[in-house]
């Protein structure tokens, strides 16, 4: 379902700065739904007019009461909708008579009900668009400006007048989970500035949020709480955005069991579930995927800091040995790196520091440093002006009292002498260090209760820097090399491997040779031109799963073999499918010298087409070593596709192979996705397995195909 067709772009500042807010369905009672927002926004500082619109009441929460919409009498942006669903169709388009531009509507009884709602979410849009006013929800529960005290919400944020205010501006389309996220991330210190909960996402969805908030000066980080989105290509450009802009967006999504996946013929979808889909498309566009209210809180404070490292080279330094060493193994786990200290910065730390410490990376400078916080102060100094180091942890364990409150000013005096980024971790009792955290906190350093929390923060600052400098040299969909015709001249439904090949080769990714032949008897004569070992295969678009209907024979080695395995496929295709529609058996060369992988391509429904790169053979879902990207896209995301595969090294000459042709996998990968973005309207499935990645210089290799058409 979309939004209301000439609509128009918002105008962000009507909604979260709007004249006036009409609560239509207001409640005498402001502990109902219908009234909280009267009193919020009537009692908490927001400065607009607010008019309750009841015709049984002359007078809400002090405030005059409106029997109309009609009868509202100053300027109104924003309509607030409180009645029922079916009432709420009317409200709106009386509303958009008025001239409001936004209306947000909290009622239940839309498409989440089921066709009757659905329905009435349809006369919902269709008197939007009448008069082009942009709808958050239906069943939401509103939304807060934190700048200006605009609560037009219920529920558990509002409880909560004195909210912290902030630069993270978040969007949820769960409101009561997704109020609570935010009311737990603000206790752990994170201040918010927008924030929307969007319900069924009839018109006004995250993607076109989190793109007003890229755009919103006030705002530095982006929080969203998704279950999925029906534009995922548009969900990857808002992220796009954000990066280039240099703000993190952060999201947490759910609803990703396996349960949801489709079935389909082919390994590529087997292997491509839904969340897969969304981590491909996180790592494309930038987005920081986020698990827990904990790490929110950390991560966030962490960017906030506003200091990017310029590498993955991390260095520890502190006075337990033991928190030095978990946040190594830690940082070591997350793909950061425990560079060693320049040599000259090793030799002055051992100068200052006891025989029973440490110079080199972690560097230990016991508690013994702390009898002279000068020395503390240099040695912080050293470690970060080290030219192999891009950012520092210091870990304190439970240090606190006036020793605590000496070493952050000490830490802080380091920092402000350089642009490298500098977090602690340190576990003291806030009650016990009370002045040492206000100075981390003037000079704004981070701090987490634990060293893999800082190892943690770490990482995420260290990926958003990287996805930073990704983003300002690469496009997010890289459309090059695509076919000069998007008109695919073969008929509809599952190909046959023969008529799959040919496709491939139409895209540049070339088959093995083969011939087609009726019965054993042809055999002999037929595979004159081929070189022995040869494969056997049935050829029928009704059975896709050759191997499963006893279809496939490999190992061939003359003749007489060939022509014993030719009469197998077909008897056994016969038993195994006896309606089948059979076309003969494909007689192939087979490849001796050539790493097994797959390659696939799925039409998911929210991002378009996505490819899969992995481990081949029949081993492909057993060992699920897969990766997966959005098309289309360039060779630099191809290889990093190929970085992420577990069985990466067995193309990099591992125990002694040759190293395979690299170069040519990632042309086809790249070329592929070319294809499947030029024929995604009709490309429904496609998978390649096994692709032969050869020797260096010999190319790639499609053995097997199997293609889906609509």
């Amino acid at each position: 379902m979309s939004g209301p067709a000439g609509a128009g772009a918002p105008d962000w500042e009507l909604l979260f700065r709007p004249r006036g807010i009409a609560v239509i369905g207001a409640s005498a009672d402001l502990g109902r739904i219908g009234g909280q927002p009267v009193k919020y926004l009537s009692a908490y500082g927001y400065p607009g007019r607010v008019y309750p619109v009841n015709p049984n009441r002359d007078e809400i929460g002090g405030l005059r009461c409106y029997r109309s919409i009609e009868a509202i009498d100053g300027p109104c942006d924003v309509a607030i909708i409180a009645v029922n669903a079916k009432a709420a169709v009317g409200a709106l388009r009386e509303c958009g008579r008025k001239g409001m531009r936004f209306a947000v509507v909290l009622s239940s009884g839309f498409r989440e009900s089921g066709a009757e709602g659905e329905a009435l979410e349809r006369a919902l849009l269709a008197a939007a668009a009448e008069h082009g006013v942009r709808v958050i929800g239906p069943n939401c529960q509103g939304y807060l400006n934190l700048e200006n005290r605009l609560y037009a919400t219920f529920g558990v944020l509002g409880l909560e007048p004195q909210l912290r205010q902030g630069s993270v501006s978040t969007v949820s389309q769960s409101g009561g989970f997704g109020f609570s996220v935010v009311m737990l991330a603000e206790a752990a210190g994170v201040g918010f500035r927008r924030i929307v909960s969007s319900g069924n996402e009839a018109d006004l969805t995250a993607p076109e949020l989190l793109e007003g908030y890229v755009d919103d000066p006030g705002t530095r980080v982006l929080l969203a709480y998704v279950e999925g989105v029906r534009d995922g290509r548009a969900l990857m450009r808002a992220a796009d955005r954000a990066v280039r802009a240099g703000k993190p967006l952060f999201m947490w999504k759910t609803g990703n069991s396996p349960a949801g996946r489709q079935a389909s013929l082919s390994h590529t979808a087997n292997l491509t579930g839904d969340h897969a889909v969304y981590r491909a498309a996180f790592r494309q566009a930038g987005i920081l995927e986020v698990h827990d209210i904990d790490e929110i809180a950390d991560k966030t404070r962490a960017v906030l800091a506003g200091r990017l490292p310029r590498g993955r080279r991390v260095a520890a330094l502190g006075s337990s040995a033991g928190s030095c060493i978990l946040f190594a193994d830690r940082c070591t786990e997350l793909g950061l790196e425990m560079a060693p200290l320049a040599p000259e910065t090793e030799a002055a730390l051992a100068k200052m520091l006891p025989a029973f410490g440490s110079p080199r990376n972690p560097v230990d400078v016991t508690a013994d440093i702390f009898n002279d916080f000068g020395a503390f102060e240099r040695a912080v100094d050293l470690v970060l002006r080290d030219p192999n180091i891009d950012q520092l942890g210091v870990l304190y364990a439970g240090l606190s009292g006036e020793v605590a409150h000496r070493c952050n000013q000490a830490v802080a005096a380091a920092a402000r002498r350089t642009d490298k980024p500098v977090m602690l971790a340190w576990a003291a009792r806030r009650h016990r260090a009370e002045a040492a955290y206000a100075a981390a906190d003037d000079a704004g350093i981070p701090y987490f209760s634990s060293p893999v929390r800082l190892a943690n923060a770490a990482a995420t600052l260290a990926r958003f820097a990287e996805q930073r400098e990704r983003a300002a040299r690469r496009t997010l969909f890289a459309e090059t090399l695509r076919p000069e015709s998007a008109a695919l001249a073969v008929r509809p439904g599952a190909l046959s491997e023969s008529e799959s090949k040919r496709l491939l080769a139409d895209w540049g990714i070339p088959s093995s040779r083969d011939l087609i032949i009726q019965s054993g008897e042809e055999a002999a004569a037929a595979c004159a031109g081929l070189r022995f070992p040869l494969a056997a295969k049935i050829l029928s678009a009704d059975i896709p799963h050759k191997t499963e209907a006893g279809g496939v024979v490999l190992g061939a080695r003359d003749p007489k073999e060939l022509q014993g395995a030719v009469a197998a496929v077909l008897r056994n295709a016969k038993a195994h499918a006896p309606q089948a529609r059979i076309e003969g058996v494909l007689v192939s060369e087979m490849i001796t010298d050539g790493v097994e992988m797959l390659l696939g391509v799925v039409a998911d429904p929210a991002f378009g087409p996505t490819l899969a790169l992995g481990m081949g053979g029949v081993q492909a879902e057993l060992l699920r070593d897969v990766t997966h990207r959005i098309a289309p896209f360039d060779e630099e995301t191809a290889r990093d596709m190929l970085a992420e595969l577990r069985c990466a090294p067995l193309l990099f000459g591992y125990r002694g192979r040759a190293n395979a042709d690299v170069d040519a996998l990632v042309a086809a990968l790249t070329r592929l996705s070319q294809a499947a973005w030029a024929h995604r309207d009709r490309l429904l499935e496609l998978d390649v397995n096994p692709l032969f990645v050869r020797p260096r210089g010999l190319g790639v290799v499609a053995a097997d195909a199997l293609v889906r058409l609509a």
